[in-house]
């Protein structure tokens, strides 16, 4: 994989070095890639990778004191929380470690050396936006279709922002797409080796790990399936074990401090939005996850559920499918979170984008570009 001088990865990662070089210049600190969004909050999730590259050991200590009080707000206190157990919301250690990649990473390239850190993580997450943008672009050259269309991931705000964030998204897509590579390359091993990673840094890439080895599997390809699917699953399972074992929980779940669960009715996240009320503004807040996530997920459960009916179980109809599936059900606070939704959508962005490129659909393709527009809601 060649990335040219003039090419969708370049113009990607050079937009984002400019934009992070502007916040931090801004603020005045290289911190501001990781502390917390607002004052008294809990905080976001670049902190915690931060936390853990810092102190890989100690960091479970400061993760799982970090609380909300209905009347008091965030605050950091354990002692605390032992004593008044369920009247706390606390974060998740389990949860926060189960994405361990993005924080070793860091901790390896800044030597252990805390104030090496931020830059460390800014420093992997643009590289892994390059890579990913990277591998998209080669992708669709292989469907025939433009590069450039690899433009709308790499500067999806779900990617593009969440370098700015700190938080772990570009490399686990990035590392997701490099596994599609390998996969239409035929490099099984190198496809279950990159899913692997992809899942250690963000567990929701085992959703593109199962729809690629499902349509290995249904194509009469099973070892190639068994060795994508196992090789992605088995060293996620094994942390999983660590993680029980160390901090006493699996990490998999919804979200951390403040997060609603997974729901059973399709789209129920966005409709509980309105259950404080329906009013001009709560309309139009609603309209943002109907536009970004219901619409585009709508699509693609027609399209790859027709063609599953059809029999037809190429690559890409089994990954749009499976990760269409998943969007009916995404909980409340992650609907309720611009951000925070667009940080679960990139998944969906490359293998609509994929689909629509292999099965010449223009139109759709075009109007993936749409994605872009809501970038202009995570300046900041």
């Amino acid at each position: 994989m060649r990335i040219a001088p003039r090419s969708p990865a370049v113009v990607s990662v050079l937009l984002c070095s400019l934009y992070c070089a502007f916040v931090v210049l801004r603020a005045g600190d290289i911190y501001e890639l990781i502390r917390p969004r607002a004052a008294g909050s809990q905080g976001y999730d670049g902190q915690f990778t931060a936390w853990i590259a810092v102190d890989p050991i100690g960091a479970e200590r400061q993760i799982g004191g970090l609380c909300r009080y209905p009347t008091l707000g965030y605050v950091y206190e354990r002692e605390l929380h032992r004593t008044l157990g369920r009247l706390f919301d606390c974060e998740q250690p389990a949860y926060r470690y189960q994405r361990i990649l993005g924080a070793a990473v860091a901790r390896l390239l800044s030597l252990g050396q805390a104030p090496l850190v931020p830059y460390a993580i800014l420093l992997t997450n643009l590289i892994a936006l390059g890579f990913g943008t990277a591998a998209l672009a080669e992708l669709l050259r292989m469907t025939r279709a433009s590069a450039w269309y690899a433009l709308v991931y790499g500067l999806f705000g779900g990617i593009f922002f969440a370098v700015r964030a700190s938080t772990t998204e570009p490399l686990a897509y990035g590392l997701a797409l490099l596994a599609l590579l390998a996969l239409q390359r035929r490099q099984f091993g190198w496809s279950a080796a990159f899913f692997a990673l992809a899942a250690l840094a963000k567990e929701v890439t085992l959703i593109t790990a199962a729809g690629a080895a499902l349509a290995l599997l249904l194509n009469r390809q099973g070892r190639a399936g068994l060795m994508v699917g196992l090789g992605a699953l088995i060293p996620f399972v094994a942390w999983q074990g660590v993680l029980w074992a160390w901090l006493g929980s699996f990490g998999i779940g919804s979200g951390g401090a403040g997060a609603t669960g997974f729901e059973v009715v399709p789209y129920n996240g966005v409709w509980r939005i309105f259950e404080f009320g329906i009013a001009p503004a709560t309309l139009a807040f609603a309209a943002i996850p109907i536009l970004m996530a219901v619409l585009p997920s709508l699509w693609a459960l027609w399209r790859g559920g027709r063609d599953l009916l059809r029999g037809n179980w190429a690559l890409y109809s089994l990954i749009l499918f499976a990760n269409a599936a998943i969007i009916p059900f995404t909980p409340r606070s992650t609907f309720a979170e611009p951000f925070g939704l667009a940080r679960f959508l990139p998944a969906l962005v490359f293998s609509l984008i994929l689909y629509a490129a292999h099965n010449r659909l223009w139109r759709p393709l075009r109007y993936s570009a749409v994605w872009l527009l809501f970038g202009v809601l995570f300046l900041a």
